[in-house]
């Protein structure tokens, strides 16, 4: 009877072990795909919709960034903060970074004279009356005040 008890803990201790390594795993794994939140709750737009996007909406505000890179969450919680104490959170427009591909940097390149290398993401376009503002990349300045000039969206 011990024989049998001792048996049993066994198994279920084996069983145990491995659901616990599964289910260990599987958040492992899911670790590196958590998405930033500003990427969740932003007007998302894959680089194909720009063009159209442009042509709809004269005032923007575009924020190419990786949507995995958890690290520019304290950067997107003020900006995200600041666009809505102005009201503008409609105006802006979040590209991740990975759906970019060399034709849409060319087209962003003659077409609207925006020059951007992806190494320096965030970057953030700044578009008034489909014209190109300000190109700012977030590792260079980080200051909300500074990156846009709000008053032209007035």
């Amino acid at each position: 009877m011990i024989r049998r008890k001792n048996y049993l803990i066994l198994i279920v201790l084996i069983l145990f072990t491995v659901l616990l390594t599964l289910f260990l795993s599987n958040i492992y794994i899911n670790k590196d795909r958590q998405v930033s939140d500003f990427y969740i709750y932003s007007n998302k737009i894959l680089p194909n919709e720009f063009e159209q996007y442009m042509v709809d909406n004269s005032d923007l505000i575009i924020y190419i960034s990786d949507k995995y890179d958890l690290s520019n969450s304290p950067f997107e919680s003020k900006f995200e903060n600041k666009l809505n104490e102005l009201n503008l959170k409609s105006n802006l427009v979040y590209i991740d970074k990975n759906d970019i591909n060399n034709d849409f940097l060319e087209k962003l390149k003659n077409d609207y004279e925006i020059n951007i290398n992806l190494k320096n993401c965030p970057i953030i376009i700044v578009v008034v009356d489909k014209k190109v503002i300000k190109t700012t990349s977030v590792l260079q300045d980080s200051n909300i005040d500074t990156i846009i000039d709000y008053e032209v969206f007035k």
